[in-house]
């Protein structure tokens, strides 16, 4: 089996991160704390799941929840492999409530997983079905670490499954049960004066007593987990009350803007309209100077000019006839004058510059009266009684506030008091009992000096019987055999045993002396820790003060909440903002008001002047309203221009005449020469001609007079534009707007819908949270009861271990003296004969090699699990091996998992990969450079994946010439 990818969309810190290993050695070199582990982990996972073995239903794995990513919720990932000759690729996903696993063909795509029946939990067991290895047998023999190799059970069932194809391999104990020792411990609880009979009382009474207590703790764990939860529903409210907060605040924000914004609307329709009316004005001026010049002749005749010209045409009649003529148009004309100024007497008698201030008073009457609001001095008074009694409650919650504040410090203080009573107290109560159970310990009694008694009875029987009944006394020689190899036996277990009891009474002795040193610490700062009394007063004390903070801040806290409540405020800076709010709400309206009231003067104004001045046109203006009167004075502005231009033509007609009429005679006298003048001078005596250059020259004439009022009438505005800037005003008002944003933004109305929504929202939230808080207020105290008044569940826990640990002592030792010889025979022929001399050679070759030949004679014990022990060459007695240095120790399982790796190759055709992780960090420089050159030699056969925190394995293969891929983690 070789491994080629990895890869990780999610398992621990390994989020979206593929690792790709070769054939032969690859080393993976990081130092610690950068996911080496994390990696080797996840290849597990990814081969075998998340689910745990030797277990008929779903159960998690223990690391599970430990894993999950830390970016993401995509917990899983793939691994490709090969097995022989073909590849494989395996999916699967580690979320608990949807894991999934697939096995595909990564070459055809084919999907594999249906060539797996699933078992009872609905599993397809992927990696087992295709290795024959469960996931702890995959991870005891190809994952090497430094731990022991004793106690596995499941790897010595699959080395015995491998050597015997199927056989079972029972190990029968003989029994021989003593009477007498057993009479000695005791048989069953029921023996009430024996040792184990006491002992097992004891243990029962501490039993009930913490299970008791286990209950107990297990209603506050319960209670404290629904505290962290209602907690996290708190801290869930205030966020959404934080957010719903900062939404208002956001969305008040844009109802001002809005505000603002129409206003500039408003200002920038009004600064357009008169902007508008410039250009008519300078429109009208350019459009009258266009026709004037559109009209004007190639040569300007003055009136004057125009007369004598006209003279000179109307020559060509006779002078009687002409002055006949002229006479009866005058008198015509005089009349059509005098019916047309009766006629348009109030039109001709208005003034045009009246009428356009007029006018335009009347626009400015218009535009203000959209503008106009009514009034509501009744709200004013009662917002401003209402922002008074805000300020007032603002005051005094923030008087609540340094109050609460206080009784915080307050409750700090006292709790760390507690802790300090409570953990005094505690100091005295374990060392009495650390004391109590050092004084009630006993060396465990030696079973083997029985038997050496017993080897010297059979000696003297032997030597008696040697010469009386030399057939006898061979029994007596096999009893001394048997008694003194019994002998030895037991001695090694005594001193094991005596060797454990030593260290367990060790080990409390440092106990109870670290205990004192920190009692006599703490007197040596001058605290008295001789009255246990005393201090269990003082916590009393301490804790019925630390109540009454309690009581104390949940009322400052509920005065807070009502008039928080009062006002609809979550906090003390809401509610200032609420209290400016109101008072600048009030502002703003008193402002408003001021402003209307001068827009209602003005209006007043307005319409005052309006109607003093149109006494004349009073009926057909009506009753007074801005829009009709604007509209009705424009149209008695163009009447009265139509007027007076119809009027000025018939009296330019008639003094033409008159003068025409006064000119006859002197002009009779003088045509010819005039004729014969003008001829030369306007270059044609064509009298149609003239006469069309006549006309033409009163038309420019007309469009003079008209152009002057125009351009009068444009010098005014002009200044008026000038001196209130309304060019860069309008500018400022369309950056202004610009800048805050005029498309898809709503409308005032729209937002403060929006922010009463929002409103009602928070103040449920609100809501929620102080019940919220209430509950978690009332669940601290209740857990503070409960706390104040259980048993410590650690000192009845120590007893009971103790008591159990005891108790096991005397079982072990009734069970040592019920074990008889024939089991340790039993056991050793069946690995003589089986499993041992199958396994030794392989570990002994590496074991050989790695210890540079010091230990090579190997004993393999498979009884309980694989436990090795060898021979030492100083003292020529075999050792366990766990009594060795550490660093031997670790070689001596580094060469053990070589050979199971081997050994696995070799019967069950499986190559498996070698994985270590940190395996070499006990090994001194000789001993690693050996391991690496077997692991090179090694990985000619097997796929190696060496991890290390160190530099010196890629220096020591580099210096041994030894293939490798470094792998890189960063």
């Amino acid at each position: 089996m070789k491994l080629k990818r990895v890869y990780f969309r999610g398992f621990g810190r390994w989020v979206d991160r593929e690792f790709r290993f070769q054939e032969g050695l690859n080393l993976i070199e990081a130092p610690n704390e950068s996911g080496k582990s994390t990696l080797i982990r996840g290849l597990t996972a990814l081969l075998y799941g998340g689910k745990k073995e030797g277990v008929g239903r779903r159960v998690r794995e223990d690391w599970l929840e430990a894993y999950q990513p830390w970016n993401g919720k995509d917990y899983g990932g793939e691994v490709d492999f090969t097995l022989g000759e073909r590849e494989y690729r395996l999916i699967r996903t580690l979320q608990w409530e949807e894991e999934r696993e697939q096995l595909v063909d990564p070459v055809t795509g084919r999907d594999l997983s249906g060539d797996f029946p699933m078992d009872r939990r609905k599993d397809r067991n992927f990696t087992e079905g295709l290795t024959g290895l469960s996931r702890s047998l995959f991870q005891r023999v190809a994952w090497i670490r430094s731990l022991p190799m004793s106690g596995d059970h499941q790897v010595v069932d699959k080395i015995r499954q491998l050597v015997h194809q199927g056989e079972e391999m029972n190990v029968r104990p003989a029994l021989e049960r003593l009477e007498k020792e057993i009479q000695g411990i005791g048989k069953t609880p029921a023996a009430k004066n024996k040792p184990y009979g006491v002992i097992s009382a004891k243990c029962a009474e501490l039993e009930a007593e913490v299970t008791a207590l286990r209950e107990t703790y297990r209603s506050i764990r319960e209670d404290q987990a629904r505290l962290a939860g209602m907690k996290k529903e708190q801290a869930e409210l205030a966020e959404k009350e934080e957010q719903l907060s900062r939404r208002m605040k956001k969305l008040q924000e844009a109802l001002n803007q809005a505000k603002e914004r129409e206003a500039l609307l408003e200002k920038q329709k009004h600064l357009e309209y008169i902007q508008e009316r410039w250009t008519e004005a300078m429109d009208q001026v350019t459009r009258l100077e266009r026709e004037r010049e559109g009209v004007k002749p190639p040569y300007l005749l003055s009136p004057e000019e125009v007369e004598e010209i006209r003279g000179l045409i109307d020559g060509n009649n006779r002078p009687e006839d002409r002055a006949d003529r002229t006479e009866e148009r005058l008198r015509s004309l005089a009349q059509e004058i005098q019916d047309w100024e009766e006629k348009n007497s109030s039109l001709l008698q208005l003034d045009e510059r009246w009428l356009q201030k007029q006018l335009s008073d009347l626009e400015e009457g218009c535009r203000l009266q959209e503008n106009l609001k009514t009034p509501d001095f009744q709200e004013t008074i009662d917002d401003r009684v209402k922002g008074i009694q805000m300020e007032k409650d603002y005051k005094n919650l923030t008087a609540l506030q340094h109050r609460e504040e206080e009784l915080r410090k307050e409750r700090g203080t006292l709790e760390d008091q507690r802790r300090n009573w409570r953990m005094r107290l505690d100091l005295i109560e374990r060392e009495k009992f650390l004391t109590q159970v050092v004084d009630a310990q006993v060396p465990p009694a030696r079973s083997s000096f029985r038997w050496l008694w017993l080897t010297g009875a059979g000696l003297a029987f032997f030597l008696l019987m040697v010469f009386l009944i030399p057939g006898l006394s061979i029994a007596g020689l096999l009893f001394s055999i048997f008694a003194s190899v019994r002998y030895w036996r037991l001695r090694q277990v005594d001193r094991q045993v005596r060797q454990e009891w030593d260290e367990r009474h060790e080990g409390l002795k440092r106990d109870r002396e670290r205990v004192r040193r920190e009692r006599r610490e703490l007197e040596s700062g001058g605290e008295s820790l001789s009255d246990p009394d005393h201090l269990r007063e003082g916590l009393a004390k301490t804790e019925e003060k630390l109540n009454e903070v309690h009581h104390s801040l949940a009322m400052v806290i509920q005065e807070q909440e009502a008039l928080l409540n009062r006002w609809k405020a979550d906090s003390t800076v809401e509610l200032r903002r609420l209290v400016e709010e109101k008072f600048q709400q009030i502002r703003d309206r008193e402002e408003a008001r001021k402003q209307d009231r001068e827009h209602r003067e003005r209006l007043e104004e307005i319409r005052r002047e309006a109607e003093e001045e149109a006494t004349v046109f009073r009926d057909r203006l009506g009753t007074f309203e801005f829009r009709s009167w604007l509209k009705e004075w424009s149209a008695i502005g163009e009447e009265a221009q139509k007027a007076r231009d119809k009027l000025t033509s018939l009296r330019l007609e008639s003094t033409t005449l008159e003068k025409e009429l006064h000119r006859l005679i002197p002009e009779m006298e003088h045509r010819s020469q005039q004729r014969a003048r003008w001829k030369e001078k306007l270059g044609s005596d064509d009298p149609a001609l003239w006469t069309e250059w006549m006309l033409a020259s009163e038309h420019v004439r007309r469009l003079d007079d008209r152009l002057e009022a125009a351009r009068s009438a444009l010098r005014k505005e002009t200044e008026r534009k000038e001196a209130e800037a309304w060019d860069l005003e309008l500018e400022r008002v369309r950056k202004q707007l610009e800048e805050k944003g005029n498309e898809g933004q709503a409308s005032a109305a729209e937002l403060a819908g929006d922010l009463q929504k929002l409103e009602r929202e928070l103040e449920w939230i609100k809501e929620k949270h102080r019940e919220k808080e209430t509950e978690v207020l009332r669940l601290e105290e209740r857990l503070q009861t409960l706390l104040s008044g259980v048993p410590s569940l650690a000192e009845r826990e120590t007893q009971l271990a103790e008591a159990r640990s005891e108790k096991e002592r005397l079982e072990r030792e009734r069970i040592i003296v019920e074990s008889a010889k024939e089991v340790l025979e039993e056991a050793t022929r069946e690995l003589r004969e089986d499993l041992s001399p199958r396994l030794a050679p392989h570990a002994s070759r590496w074991i050989g090699k790695v210890t540079g030949g010091r230990y090579r004679d190997l004993l393999i014990d498979p009884a309980e699990g694989i436990s090795l022990s060898v021979f030492v060459p100083e003292t020529g007695e075999r050792q366990p091996i766990e009594r060795l240095s550490r660093g031997t120790v670790d070689q001596m399982y580094f060469a053990m998992r070589l050979a199971l790796i081997r050994f696995f190759a070799e019967h069950g055709n499986l190559s498996l990969p070698v994985i270590l992780d940190d395996s070499l960090v006990h090994f001194d420089g000789e001993r690693i450079r050996e391991a690496l050159r077997i692991l090179g030699e090694m990985a000619g056969e097997h796929q190696v994946i060496l991890c290390t925190c160190q530099s010196r394995e890629r220096r020591l293969l580099e210096e041994e010439g030894i293939p490798f891929e470094l792998q890189a983690l960063s």
